[in-house]
């Protein structure tokens, strides 16, 4: 098609190419209002040299009109427009009288409409200029559709009618006699696109800021200069103290050509971002679309967001959901997180959602489970296709929105610890320790059977301590009462890798829980004693020695750690 229509423009034009000068630039076949009246066509004199009109006709295929003077004269000047209005606009219409400004030159015709009948609003048809010899100066067939008012525009004053040149007029009524809406500046660069590479990046890792220039303006563009730069104080410009870079373009832009300028960052903390760039252009007649800012979330290395509680076996009736916490300093916006369970991953909203250090959030998949549990409204999201929880095991997930696994709890009903009732939680005992292991896990003892955006009701504080062997609470109390029920072991190591074994024992010198054996550990942790012995019964009150071996990296015994504990009940 394209091939088709350069044979026909070559026939047309490149024949006659001296009288190309005069060419047409609009063409109102569709008027809003008197469509008898209100048709007109728009010339331009595109070249160096006065033009004599006289002579001149405009048409269709079936009938051409010649030009005639309206009071102005048929001479149009070098860069001059032309509007030919129907004679009968004259004395029956006046809607473009404050449109067509003064440099404009009006002219008519000989005729009470354009070519035979006026122009078609329901088909296309041709628009013919020829010149006082006879020869088809410009040919343009004009395309339906456009609203009533809104004229047909030539983009580039050239010669070139193809459909690439000519567009619907952005403006009612059109542009008679002055520069057309669709037409392009003569400078005008613009930072189209601003995109960052990955999408999601991490703090450990380096980005791309990726500007994408386009050039809007139909003179070409050799050089140019882009700034990229971090919006810190969110007015979308770049102030002082914000420049990150500055790149300098040197080649060939031409009309909607686009050059691709890209910065790698690096060393940016974790958090919420808004980046930018800005082109500088001498000349700019459009300096309002030389600056594009975007946010950029940063992720975070730390697992912050962790799951802490699980309402896998609700009452009947009852909504099933998971609860997570912060456990971090810094704001994390949830949007474009997942939650997943062994089948099924959901996205657990995808708004902005903030979460606050130190706060709990419930994810559900049913509102009634607001009302239910007496939930928050403000801290809890009704998740769509939320999964159901298996009441067994099931494998839980959070995920971030670069699709790095935040946490991970692979539950079974054991952990429970004990027989309990539907409508009880599994909770999360110390939000530090390691998700995946059982003992850090454990029924929920409140008498509402579950804690739901406030601290669990087996949670045990870290004590901060940097001695090598602590126990906390000391004495505990393993009743299934909801208050000092378990024990933390806190460990501090002189080996940065190595392995612990812990045993504990009666005052007897019995052994009756063995915690650990050789496990590999880092130089720092702990580990969660529920008061029980190896074949689960509860021990009795009394004395305890829980007895620590440490060993090296290569397995040699480094030291042993010994501490007492005390079970009291009520």
């Amino acid at each position: 098609m394209k091939g088709a229509f350069l044979i026909y423009w070559t026939i047309c034009f490149l024949v006659h190419p001296l009288l190309a000068q005069i060419i047409l630039t609009e063409i109102m076949f569709d008027p809003d209002t008197l469509e008898f009246h209100n048709e007109y066509v728009e010339l331009y004199n595109a070249g160096q040299q006065p033009q004599d009109l006289s002579g001149w006709r405009v048409g269709d295929s079936l009938e051409l009109d010649a030009l005639t003077d309206a009071g102005e004269g048929l001479l149009l000047d070098p860069g001059q427009y032309a509007v030919i209005l129907d004679a009968s606009y004259f004395g029956h219409s006046t809607v473009y009288d404050t449109l067509i400004p003064d440099s404009a030159l009006v002219l008519t015709i000989d005729d009470g409409s354009f070519g035979h009948s006026g122009w078609s609003n329901t088909h296309s048809e041709p628009v013919i200029l020829v010149n006082d010899a006879g020869d088809t100066v410009q040919l343009y067939r004009y395309s339906t559709g456009n609203l009533p008012g809104y004229s047909d525009e030539k983009r580039l004053l050239t010669p070139d009618n193809s459909s690439v040149n000519w567009g619907d007029s952005r403006r009612f009524r059109g542009t008679p006699g002055f520069t057309n809406s669709i037409t392009p500046p003569a400078r005008d660069l613009a930072v189209d696109t601003l995109l960052v590479l990955p999408s999601f990046p991490q703090e450990t890792n380096p980005f791309q800021l990726v500007a994408i220039v386009k050039n809007q303006g139909y003179e070409v563009v050799d050089r140019f200069q882009i700034s990229f730069f971090r919006d810190d104080n969110g007015n979308a410009r770049l102030d002082t103290g914000e420049l990150l870079d500055s790149l300098t373009f040197q080649g060939s832009l031409a009309l909607d050509d686009t050059a691709r300028m890209q910065l790698e960052i690096s060393g940016i903390a974790g958090g919420q971002y808004m980046f930018g760039c800005q082109v500088e252009l001498p000349g700019d007649e459009h300096p309002e679309n030389n600056v594009r800012i975007i946010p950029v979330r940063v992720e975070s290395v730390q697992n912050d967001l962790i799951l802490n509680e699980m309402m896998y076996r609700p009452m009947a009736g009852w909504g099933e959901w998971v609860e997570i916490y912060h456990r971090g300093t810094l704001t994390i916006n949830l949007k474009g997180f997942c939650f997943a369970d062994a089948r099924d991953t959901v996205e657990i909203t995808g708004t902005d959602f903030w979460c606050q250090p130190g706060m709990f959030y419930i994810l559900t998949g049913d509102s009634a489970t607001i009302l239910q549990y007496h939930l928050n409204p403000e801290i809890t999201i009704v998740v769509p296709g939320f999964p159901a929880l298996n009441n067994d095991t099931d494998d839980l997930k959070l995920i971030s929105p670069s699709g790095r696994q935040m946490d991970r709890v692979h539950y079974f009903d054991e952990w429970m610890r004990r027989e309990v009732d539907p409508g009880t939680s599994l909770e999360r005992i110390q939000p530090e320790r390691p998700s995946g292991i059982a003992d850090n896990w454990a029924a929920c003892v409140a008498p509402s059977g579950s804690t739901p955006g406030a601290q669990n009701s087996v949670f045990i504080p870290l004590s901060g301590t940097t001695r090598a062997f602590q126990v906390a609470p000391n004495p505990f109390s393993p009743d299934g009462d909801g208050f000092e029920d378990f024990t933390l072991i806190q460990y501090h190591l002189p080996v940065s890798l190595g392995y612990l074994t812990v045993r504990i024992f009666d005052l007897r010198g019995r052994l009756v829980r063995e915690l650990a054996q050789k496990m590999p550990v880092g130089q720092q942790g702990s580990l969660v004693w529920d008061g029980k012995g190896d074949n689960g019964e509860n021990l009795p009150i009394g004395m305890y020695v829980i007895f620590a071996q440490i060993f090296d990296e290569m397995h040699q015994f480094r030291q042993e750690l010994r501490e007492t504990v005390v079970i009291a009940r009520r």
